[in-house]
């Protein structure tokens, strides 16, 4: 596979012998498998025959299957299970829970109860597993049984209030980050608890939410408010705290982002623009006093950015060691330095498609790094490993379950 590097096939991996079954859909769930499977765990994604919704969701690749998908299954072992009715698929899926670690989904609540599949149903058949739960709520509480998704938890964190211009409505991000980090909060609660069961033989419930996550990420306007009353509200691209903190438009269309937290910083800019006179000046002294004067500083640095094309600025600036960052579209991240250094972006082949440009691994491990070992997997790819393999079935009884739309 191309962008693999050899010398790491044999070096072992951190969660060798963990073996997930990720029942979890579309972001959260399948993005903390994902966070697993990178570093050794064998992580087999169940899914109703023929493949579940979110594998087609989203921007479609030319196999038909969605970006959403293909940036998060790779690594990852795919069978086929249709255990939502009780019967023989629902059995299997009992016989697979026996043979493993842990067990990750993101279904509502009353999905859970639906299916018999909670926590304690599923510790009475293996006390050591480890059963990690997303829900857009939490299992308990007034909104438990709310089905939520990260838009939502996004507007009722009160992130959205502070999204976008004052004269526009809220703004939600387009970067699902309640998503992402509910599935990495996941990810790591999982971990925690099986350094838990090394010591102790006792598996455990991980529990988090896409609201509490968004709460957690908004917490320090919440703590303000709470303790002082003062209510943030939009401000664009700027920041609050801080000045100068904004987007700057270059010369030749291009906008760069400049951010001067610290007086050291803000001093620096001063000297290299040969406005040492502000240095001096005491309502400017602190991060809090220069937000107080954007509007005078702002009109420093725009003038400073609006006379120089995008990389010079950005050059001068890097070269005063000032942080700023030019505002990329999503056809240059690609072939940006840095990205390709650090192997954010890699190539990876997926069948008759040839190459796709996925996520690399975003956690880097010094002695036992991750990688990526395998493509993302067809629909039902490894029924006959984990089947005929780890549950010991015979072909004639395979082919049966096939033939009655079990598997």
């Amino acid at each position: 596979m191309k962008g693999v590097e050899k010398s790491m096939e044999t070096m072992k991996s951190v969660l060798e012998k963990i073996r997930v079954l990720d029942l979890s859909r579309h972001i959260s769930g399948p993005f903390g498998g994902l966070l697993l499977a990178d570093f050794g765990a064998e992580v087999i994604r169940i899914e109703r025959p023929g493949g579940e919704d979110d594998r087609y969701m989203g921007l479609q690749g030319p196999s038909g299957e969605g970006f959403m998908f293909l940036n998060q299954a790779r690594n990852k072992k795919a069978i086929t299970l249709d255990f939502m009715k009780k019967g023989k698929g629902f059995a299997i899926l009992l016989e697979l829970v026996k043979k493993s670690d842990v067990l990750l989904h993101n279904f509502s609540p009353g999905a859970v109860r639906k299916l018999g599949i909670g926590y304690e149903e599923l510790k009475n058949i293996n006390p050591a597993l480890v059963y990690a739960e997303i829900t857009g709520f939490g299992s308990r509480g007034p909104y438990a049984d709310r089905l939520g998704f990260d838009q939502i938890a996004q507007a009722m964190s009160g992130a959205m209030n502070l999204t976008g211009f004052p004269e526009m409505p809220p703004q939600r991000a387009e970067v699902r980050y309640c998503d992402f980090s509910a599935g990495t909060f996941a990810a790591l609660g999982i971990l925690m608890a099986l350094y838990h069961r090394k010591s102790t033989g006792a598996g455990q419930k991980v529990e988090t939410n896409l609201f509490a996550t968004g709460v957690a990420m908004n917490a320090l306007a919440i703590s303000e408010y709470e303790k002082t009353g003062r209510k943030r509200s939009r401000m664009g691209n700027r920041s609050w705290y801080t000045g100068p903190s904004d987007l700057y438009l270059a010369k030749d269309g291009r906008w760069v982002y400049i951010s001067m937290v610290t007086k050291g910083l803000f001093q620096r800019f001063c000297t290299h623009i040969g406005r040492d006179d502000l240095i001096g000046r005491q309502d400017l002294q602190s991060d809090y006093d220069r937000f107080i004067h954007r509007d005078e500083i702002d009109c420093l640095v725009k003038e400073f950015v609006s006379r120089r094309t995008a990389d010079d600025a950005i050059a001068e600036l890097h070269a005063a060691r000032l942080p700023c960052g030019v505002v990329n579209d999503v056809d240059e991240v690609a072939e940006d330095p840095q990205v390709l250094h650090d192997r954010s972006l890699m190539d990876i082949t997926y069948d008759k498609w040839g190459t796709l440009k996925l996520c690399g691994v975003p956690i880097g491990l010094s002695e036992t790094p991750g990688e990526i070992k395998r493509p993302p997997p067809r629909v039902g790819e490894h029924n006959r490993e984990i089947y005929c393999g780890l549950l010991e079935m015979r072909e004639d009884e395979l082919a049966a379950l096939e033939a009655e739309g079990v598997i």
